[in-house]
């Protein structure tokens, strides 16, 4: 994070009551990279809502979200805000959006397990942590699309034990987020975010929850380039 918006943040802080601070700060501290989403045109807005929503409540900052067929859409109804504290990243424009995805999460060194009903997976209880992990969810009719269950570095399952043979996509984002969170908090691993992705948040957070932010920024940006 540069310098100049390190002094936006120390000054929209001036705008954010005391308590408002510490329980951003409490939440940035559980908050984490290592474990990912993708959501893969899904169409229903309650399920994508609810996924935005898992994110949140279980520390996953970023969402990404493939629109090959599908646009993503929100319900206020059940989002209840919490895209204002998620990281949504769209792919829209490619040819191939799904592998424009995993090309991008490639690169920032994610293992890209992929979720499927199919016997044979590995359990979510047994996947491996030690390396981050993009977790992919198919739309909610057909699954993963046939490029994903063939690109991806595994497939993950959810073990049930009745006679139905898949979850909501929406249940089964917060089973998986639940299992993987638990199993990172128990970990050794570095799971947190660094403090310069904390601050970057916190400015993004800060100028969702200020008043006029935009107007009050660039007043003192001119006031910066005065002094």
């Amino acid at each position: 994070m540069d310098q100049t918006s390190l002094k936006v943040l120390d000054f929209l802080s001036t705008y954010v009551t005391e308590h408002k601070k510490g329980l951003i700060d409490e939440v940035l501290s559980r908050r984490t990279r290592h474990l990912t989403f993708v959501l893969e045109d899904i169409y229903q807005s309650q399920n994508a809502s609810a996924v935005v929503r898992t994110c949140d409540c279980f520390g996953i900052q970023d969402l990404h979200v493939i629109e090959n067929k599908h646009s993503f859409e929100l319900n206020p109804r059940v989002v209840h805000g919490a895209s204002k504290w998620v990281n949504v990243h769209h792919y829209q424009e490619a040819e191939n959006n799904t592998k424009a995805c995993f090309d991008t999460l490639r690169k920032k060194g994610y293992k890209i397990m992929a979720t499927s009903p199919d016997k044979g997976c590995l359990s979510v209880h047994d996947v491996d942590i030690s390396e981050p992990i993009a977790l992919v969810f198919g739309t909610e009719i057909t699954g993963i699309s046939e490029f994903t269950k063939s690109q991806a570095d595994g497939l993950v399952t959810i073990p049930m034990y009745g006679f139905s043979e898949s979850l909501n996509i929406s249940v089964s984002a917060a089973i998986c987020a639940n299992i993987l969170i638990e199993k990172l908090f128990r970990s050794e691993i570095n799971w947190t975010l660094t403090e310069d992705e904390k601050n970057e948040i916190k400015l993004n957070w800060y100028r969702t929850i200020v008043s006029r932010s935009e107007i009050l920024e660039k007043q003192f940006l001119k006031s910066l380039n005065h002094s």
